[in-house]
């Protein structure tokens, strides 16, 4: 089952420490890892990726959940990554639509109150729970888990749907004005919506746009979970292939289901705005 996780350590070497054991998870097959990323609370209260004392990178934070949840993690100034290049990496991700909810980000950010506090994130698969809290729990780690709720499609749809209500509203009202006035000062109404018009539409474009590219990105995103787990299957023993070929064939009809659903949406609301 697909989670974000939160790995919480008391200092820096140990969550490098936790960062292999989940990797080792991962080639044994008892989990599947597809973003992660080691941080590290600063004494001036930002949050930072750390990169691995001998220059082994740890951090993939391409994933939306694992990169949003550092960005909010990291205040209202973003976060910076801690490879001495200072680079900010943005404000803090609102994190709703990939079905974060608050009490998530509120339990792993009281794990990162004091400077010196470290973690793991990570987005993984896993189909129990304690062989990973065992390893953690070894290493001195506090595990937070949490299974997304799938909101986002529906967000999408809903937002389009009621700038499109907006949309007609304003086209009734103008429409109205014009046949009730002829006068100047209905005439300066009927541009005055006309503006409002103009603006709302460019609103739903825009949000026509936004669910686009989520359907791209969960494209893209199913895509690269299969190649990970095809990878991972290649190297793991007998009895890890099975519990991996369950997980590809529930990623598999995960990703589709969704691309499907996210596809019948915004053909859904592309014919309203035609009508519109």
């Amino acid at each position: 089952m697909n989670k974000v996780i939160f790995v919480g350590f008391d200092t820096e070497a140990k969550a490098y420490a936790g960062a292999s054991a989940l990797r080792d998870m991962h080639k044994e097959g008892t989990l599947t890892i597809y973003n992660e990323a080691v941080v590290v609370k600063e004494r001036d209260g930002r949050v930072v990726v750390r990169e691995h004392p001998e220059g082994e990178p740890l951090a993939t934070v391409g994933g939306m959940l694992t990169g949003g949840l550092i960005g909010l993690l990291g205040g209202p100034i973003g976060f910076a990554m801690g490879m001495g290049t200072g680079t900010l990496i943005g404000a803090a991700f609102d994190l709703t639509r990939e079905g974060i909810d608050r009490d998530f980000v509120d339990d792993v950010s009281a794990q990162l109150v004091e400077p010196g506090k470290s973690a793991v994130i990570a987005e993984i698969d896993e189909s129990w729970q304690v062989p990973l809290d065992t390893r953690m729990e070894a290493l001195g780690g506090t595990v937070i888990r949490r299974t997304p709720a799938e909101i986002e499609d529906a967000y999408f749809e809903r937002e389009i749907e009621a700038s499109q209500r907006e949309l007609a509203a304003l086209q009734g009202e103008k429409l109205a004005e014009v046949t009730a006035s002829e006068t100047r000062k209905g005439a300066a109404k009927v541009t005055t919506l006309q503006a409002k018009i103009d603006e709302v539409k460019r609103e739903v474009a825009e949000k026509e746009g936004a669910a686009a590219a989520k359907l791209q990105s969960v494209k893209d995103e199913g895509l690269e979970k299969i190649a990970v787990l095809e990878a991972q299957r290649k190297t793991a023993g007998t009895e890890s292939k099975a519990a991996l070929d369950r997980r590809l064939a529930e990623v598999r009809i995960d990703y589709r289901r969704r691309a499907d659903n996210l596809k019948q949406a915004l053909e859904r609301r592309k014919a309203a705005h035609a009508t519109v």
